[in-house]
């Protein structure tokens, strides 16, 4: 809650009427990459990209038999440089409408005599994803007035807008698949591993089917309260629900907490929601009571939906629930292991804890997946977000890797492809119609032939010496960040540095002659000792702006941009900024300059809507065995009995296409016009930014090989002569185990024909992750931050936002809800997200003027918040500890306005300062991939910022 007592500040006024339901709004998607990077810029698709070209195999678009490749792979080669033990993530939202779990790696068996052996796995998830136009918006409003929703769709509520229901020909739904996943002994072999361990790195999967139940583990951080004085009234405040993010402040009732405190800090348990006199019951020899100064960790059993608290379970109990939900809250049906004990230390077991309720997200689900070896379509597709883990990566090893040994888990690898079997080319026109008429345009576009700027040349200054560089203040004064600096050199006067009344003075001085500017973290701010080199104007200048030209068009996003390094950025006194680019010349070679994000010519601010550098080609008309053939003669890979002049006349025929040039123009440098790109110049390009950003937006369309007749791979046998033709005989085995298009059918909209279009994962990602405007890492903090706060304030879902203290929701947002709300000895005014009081509202209203409550407004005011509390700066600059805790004087933190703060002064139980750092540094990787819970959109929180 944002004050430190219970006491209302206002007596209760009328609440507001409802206003009425908001309408059906378009939301965006959201993205992420598959796998975090270990290191490099979290918004840059090279960092990716040029990850891939450490890939064993499995190029996009072709792999390394020159054949066409529709997904990219993830193995031993990129393990270096993703985090790809944590699993791989959903790319987008979406919802899982299929699956295949290995019960084990199938085994190849290769002849001749002796056999050779190779594990791979056919394990998949299918996710399902749409992507929808923004409305237009001139029209926003009626458009979004005028949609229905959904058949069977409820109407809205203070929770949440109805669906909004587009065209259907502004609809692009598109599937991802994340193929070669851990087998079911894998994830067996996993849990043994890890014993008793923390946090096991590989977790079952939600959305599979088959027997399961729920076991008490490491996430479980609720506490049995310690016992009180005897007699003594037991004061109750509001319950924690942060252990869910989809339940409300204040449901169970836990001793002392005003506001819901975070997991690790659920110091109390209680049974009763007003005074309870406490007494040790009498020890039985059948029936010994705990110690009573022990607490027992585990999670709390309520008796309804975060309601009151009547038992916990221990660490290592399990139970069976009531239904078949995957998460949120659910009533026990059976206890299988462990006993419930009291909700106080030494208490008496309540016995109603047997079927009590319990919160999913703070169990590990224990599954005996059913049924193993075949495909599973959901009966109801299981919801997930952009960055939810979907698999792990499973075994592939191909004929080279055979073992004649059994053969071992040596070689991981996770292919990921993203395909539509939609008209792609009418979404992509209608949206490039789109993207002109949208304000959003996060993306600057670098055309061939712009000329970037280079820094004058500095003067050597050697008439400061002595002299303070100052900043330079005013309206035009220095911009604060940025490679350099203004200044205004200053002599400064000699006085005393205190006056006797205990505190310093600033210095004062005289200005000598104009501003200059300098670099930043070499003499700004300081005495000069000797000559300085300066600039009489900006260092950049349009003007300044020569050869050589760029030679190769380049997409960058504003977060990119912002997210690279200090000495890559500037700032003018006019507040423009510059950013250094590597670019690549007309011949190839790499080059670095500077673009201006204003008037910068052959320039251009675009949407992702307009698909900039996205190229698309059918190349279902060459036969697969005619790639293979192509790549064999320009690859000099012919063996005796080939046919050179056949296999040239193939190549040239391929060459000639569509398919060819553009992906010969993509890889090698504007191309030769021979038609002679081969796998290993994909490689190569992968290295290359502006060749790797090419390849990555070509689109093509082929049949995939998880579908078709198998006749087109039985054309391939005569190639291989005799030896070679019963290897393949083999892995024709291996590629129809692996087929599962025509399993999958029963999906609604699933492609009937599995000749689809598919897109680059990261080319789709990096084009659409940047579709909010640009979100700073400053940004990203105080989003981290804000997250963190409700988490320990029991409002981290979405009805947060409707949340009144004690567990209650209110109606409409035309004002603070302002109800005085009693729940045990307290009686509060704190509502929304961020439980502020009607009284710290009223003082925010009187400041800034809101003009109602709602869910993006509450967002601001808590920003607000964080500057009145000079937390702010601290969190801007990743100083977390200083943002909660404070610096001295007005500097007081955030654990002065919320009290389940780390380190509260209000006697509260409050979250750790522990539990905190991982939270923040959790949610601070979920904003900076594009994920947020907020309602503020990405790159618009701050300036919400009123000093």
């Amino acid at each position: 809650m944002a004050t430190h007592h219970g006491n209302p500040h206002h007596p209760g006024a009328p609440a507001a009427p409802a206003s009425p339901p908001p309408p059906p709004q378009w939301q965006p998607l959201n993205w992420s990459f598959p796998f975090a990077p270990i290191s490099g810029n979290e918004a840059d698709p090279q960092t990716w990209l040029s990850a891939l070209a450490s890939s064993d195999g499995g190029f996009y678009p072709l792999g390394s038999n020159g054949m066409y490749h529709g997904g990219i792979h993830f193995g031993a080669g990129t393990g270096g440089k993703l985090k790809q033990g944590d699993g791989v993530r959903a790319i987008a939202d979406g919802e899982v409408v299929a699956y295949r779990l290995d019960s084990a790696y199938p085994e190849l068996t290769y002849p001749p005599f002796p056999p050779r052996y190779a594990l791979y796995s056919t394990g998949f998830v299918l996710i399902r994803h749409r992507l929808v136009l923004p409305p237009e918006p001139d029209r926003q409003g009626a458009s979004s007035t005028a949609a229905t929703p959904a058949s069977g769709a409820s109407a809205t509520t203070a929770s949440g807008p109805q669906a909004y229901q587009p065209p259907a020909d502004e609809v692009l739904e598109f599937y991802s698949l994340y193929m070669h996943q851990l087998d079911w002994k894998g994830y067996q072999d996993a849990q043994t591993e890890g014993g008793n361990a923390p946090a096991p790195s590989i977790h079952p999967l939600p959305f599979w089917e088959g027997d399961r139940h729920f076991r008490v583990g490491a996430k479980a951080n609720d506490h049995q309260a310690q016992p009180r004085q005897l007699n003594a009234p037991l004061n109750i405040g509001t319950p924690s629900d942060a252990l869910n993010t989809t339940t409300l402040a204040g449901g169970a009732l836990l001793g002392g907490a005003l506001s819901g405190p975070a997991p690790d800090s659920l110091g109390a348990l209680s049974t009763y929601p007003d005074q309870l006199r406490y007494t040790v019951p009498p020890a039985g020899p059948a029936d010994a009571p705990q110690d009573a100064g022990t607490s027992r960790t585990g999670v709390r059993i309520c008796d309804r939906t975060n309601g009151t608290a009547i038992g916990l379970l221990p660490r290592g109990g399990e139970l069976t629930i009531v239904g078949n939900a995957a998460n949120g809250w659910a009533q026990i049906a059976k206890i299988i292991k462990g006993t419930p004990v009291a909700a106080i230390a030494g208490g008496t077991p309540d016995p109603r804890a047997v079927t009590g309720w319990i919160n999913l997200d703070e169990l590990d689900a224990v599954i005996d997946p059913k049924p193993l070896d075949t495909v599973v379509v959901l009966d109801k597709p299981f919801p997930v977000q952009a960055g939810d883990v979907v698999g792990y990566l499973g075994e592939y090893q191909n004929s080279t890797e055979a073992s004649l040994l059994p053969p071992k888990r040596e070689f991981p690898l996770l292919h990921l492809e993203v395909f539509t079997g939609a008209q792609i080319n009418d979404f992509i026109n209608k949206s490039k119609e789109r993207a002109k008429k949208l304000p959003d345009k996060p993306l600057l576009l670098i055309r061939q032939g712009v000329k970037l700027v280079k820094p004058a040349d500095p003067q050597s200054n050697t008439g400061l010496v002595g002299l303070t560089l100052a900043f330079a203040t005013g309206k035009q004064g220095d911009p604060g960040k940025g490679l350099w600096a203004k200044v205004q050199p200053t002599k400064l006067a000699a006085q005393p540095s205190t006056h006797g009344h205990g505190h310093n003075h600033p210095a004062s001085g005289t200005p000598v002659g104009d501003p200059l500017w300098v670099d930043r973290t070499k003499h700004a701010g300081k005495v000069a000792a000797g000559p300085v080199p300066t600039w009489a104007t900006f260092p950049l200048q349009l003007a300044n702006a020569d050869a050589p030209d760029v030679g190769y068009q380049q997409v960058f996003s504003r977060a990119q941009l912002d997210q690279g390094r200090e000495i890559d950025r500037a700032i003018d006194d006019q507040g423009t900024q510059w950013w250094k680019i590597a670019a690549g010349d007309e011949d190839g070679r790499t080059m670095t300059g500077w673009v201006c994000e204003k008037s910068h010519p052959s320039t251009l601010w675009e949407s992702p809507w307009a698909w900039l550098g996205f190229n698309t080609v059918d190349t279902t008309s060459v036969p697969l065995l005619d790639m293979y053939r192509r790549c064999r003669f320009e690859t000099k890979r012919l063996i005796e009995g080939d046919n050179e002049k056949e296999f040239s006349t193939v190549a040239a025929a391929v060459n000639a296409g569509q398919f060819i040039s553009k992906l010969e123009k993509a890889a090698k440098r504007q191309g030769s016009g021979k038609g002679n790109v081969v796998p290993a110049d994909l490689r190569k390009a992968l290295t290359v930014p502006w060749l790797a950003e090419a390849v990555s937006h070509l689109i093509f369309r082929y049949e995939s090989e998880w579908g078709g007749d198998m006749g087109k791979w039985e054309k391939f046998l005569p190639l291989m002569r005799t030896l070679g033709g019963s290897i393949w005989k083999t892995e024709m085995e291996r590629i129809k185990k692996l087929q599962w298009w025509d399993k999958v059918k029963a999906v609604e909209g699933f492609p009937v024909d599995a000749d689809v279009w598919h897109i680059h994962p990261i080319g789709l990602v990096g084009n659409f992750s940047t579709s909010s405007a640009s979100l700073s890492l400053a940004e990203a903090r105080v989003r981290a931050l804000l997250r963190v706060i409700r988490v320990g304030e029991g409002t981290s879902s979405d009805r947060g936002y409707v949340t009144l203290y004690g567990g209650g929701i209110f109606q409409g947002f035309a004002d603070h809800p302002r109800k005085k709300i009693t729940a045990g000895n307290y009686t509060s005014t704190a509502a929304g997200a961020y439980q502020i009081l009607e009284k710290t509202w009223d003082g925010l209203v009187s400041k800034k003027q809101y003009s109602d409550f709602s869910p993006a407004i509450q967002d601001g005011a808590a920003v607000q918040l964080l500057v009145t509390r000079h937390a702010l700066n601290p969190i801007m600059s990743g100083d977390l500890s200083t943002a909660i805790h404070g610096s001295g004087g007005k500097a007081e933190g955030t654990n002065k306005e919320w009290a389940s703060q780390p380190d509260s002064p209000y006697g509260q139980p409050v979250m750790t300062m522990d539990r905190a750092n991982k939270l923040f540094a959790e949610y601070l990787e979920d904003e900076l991939r594009g994920h947020t819970t907020l309602t503020v959109p990405q790159g618009e929180l701050l300036k919400w910022q009123k000093e």
